[in-house]
């Protein structure tokens, strides 16, 4: 009677072990998870920054007309944040954020790209005010993964989470299903350099109100600043 009563409280015991090994190794590699995610997902947030600064540079660089300039910023975004085939770079880590009209526009559109003049100042006569002449440049808008487990999927879907987007004038803040990722914007603003286009339609307009020539490209001599 007493080895019977002995053998189950072994058994027990070995459950008991067993159950706590389990849990115990769970939490940890949730927390490694997290934590790796979260480590991931700091250092390529800081690789879009660097990225979307170096094509905004590359936006500011004047070029033949602004289109020359828009597919210089997107070019470089393209080749640092999008594979050949034009998916994400790491889409275990981030995706791009597409469909809120803030892509970049073109021939070849980056996902999550938008190249010009910021949200707040895309008005024509905003865009044209010298109070709004910084606000041009590269923003790129992406999701970074919270989470690295196959059973997040599963304990935020059905809009059990919520987030609340950030807002604008035009455009105020609303309540959205959180589906384990955190929207991002980097932007970098460092302004357009006139292109040569708008450099010769400049010179020409000054040399004809100051009577220098026609007023016409055929009379314009070409400055160090074209």
């Amino acid at each position: 009677m007493k080895k019977m009563r002995r053998r189950k409280y072994q058994r027990g015991q070995g459950g008991q072990a067993l159950l706590e090994f389990l849990i115990v190794t769970s939490m940890i590699l949730t927390f490694t998870f997290i934590f790796v995610q979260l480590a991931w997902g700091i250092a390529y947030a800081h690789y879009v920054h660097y990225a979307t600064y170096m094509a905004s540079r590359a936006y500011l660089s004047g070029g033949a007309t602004i289109g020359d300039q828009a597919d210089s910023a997107a070019e470089v975004l393209r080749t640092m944040l999008k594979r050949p085939s034009g998916k994400d770079l790491f889409p275990f880590i981030a995706k791009a954020r597409t469909g809120d009209d803030r892509d970049a526009k073109g021939a070849e559109p980056v996902p999550g790209g938008a190249i010009g003049f910021h949200s707040e100042a895309s008005g024509d006569a905003k865009s044209k005010s010298r109070a709004f002449s910084w606000a041009e440049g590269v923003q790129y808008n992406f999701n970074l993964k919270l989470f690295l487990l196959p059973i997040s999927t599963f304990i935020v879907k059905d809009g059990q989470g919520k987030t609340i987007t950030p807002g604008s004038p035009g455009a105020p803040a609303k309540s959205v299903e959180w589906k384990g990722a955190i929207p991002f914007t980097s932007d970098s603003f460092l302004g357009r350099d006139p292109n040569h286009g708008d450099c010769l339609k400049f010179m020409v307009r000054m040399s004809a109100e100051f009577g220098i020539g026609r007023g016409d490209q055929k009379d314009f001599i070409e400055d160090n600043g074209c």
